[in-house]
């Protein structure tokens, strides 16, 4: 936004999306440390995260799915989620032929770690929060946490969030991505609705 705000705290930076302040605190960590907690916490490659300065700014490549994978992990606890398609397979009796079952994986993170990661995130959908628009125009009021992303020249527009119990990811983009998306679409304007009216469509039909 061509704006300078000085020195302010990581949860302001965070939810006006001051991504400067993003790169300084990569900077200060140790990158690789980074990195090998986004590949356990995404279950993508460790090769998918850069090693470089803009691994802040979003620039590895996963999908909504390893997204949704990466925030799950503040709802339970610190401890990674590999996501499954297939419940179970069932015979034409009713007997189990085969069904998922959840890997307890060791924690990514503590669990103070993620309470307070997600307290710093619930002001992203308030106040002055890049998805606070959002949350006025579909009347959201659940507790959550998100984040909104949205890629340079209006390519990509994110919104990735969680629940207590539940995580979900939204992606509007053009497969093309030499093509930009309409009236300068953001995370927060376009993905974040989209995101919060899935969510309260769970949680009426609970």
């Amino acid at each position: 936004g061509n704006k300078y705000y000085g020195e302010v705290t990581l949860e302001e930076a965070l939810r006006r999306s001051l991504n400067s302040v993003a790169i300084k605190l990569l900077q200060s960590l140790d990158i690789d440390a980074v990195r090998s907690l986004l590949s356990g916490a995404t279950g993508a490659p460790l090769d998918s995260f850069p090693r470089n300065l803009s691994l802040a700014l979003g620039t590895a490549d996963v999908s909504p799915l390893q997204a949704a994978a990466a925030y799950a992990v503040f709802a339970n606890g610190g401890r990674p989620v590999r996501p499954y398609f297939i419940r179970r397979i069932e015979d034409r009796s009713g007997s189990v032929l085969r069904e998922a079952v959840a890997a307890m994986e060791p924690p990514l993170l503590s669990a103070s770690a993620c309470s307070a990661t997600v307290a710093v995130m619930e002001g992203v959908l308030k106040g002055d929060g890049t998805a606070y628009g959002a949350a006025l125009k579909t009347g959201f009021t659940l507790p959550a946490a998100g984040k909104t992303g949205t890629t340079n020249d209006y390519r990509d527009a994110w919104f990735t969030g969680v629940t207590p119990d539940l995580a979900a990811s939204v992606w509007i983009g053009h497969d093309d991505m030499r093509v930009a998306l309409a009236d300068k679409g953001t995370g927060g304007g376009l993905a974040a609705p989209v995101w919060m009216n899935f969510i309260k469509g769970v949680y009426r039909s609970r």
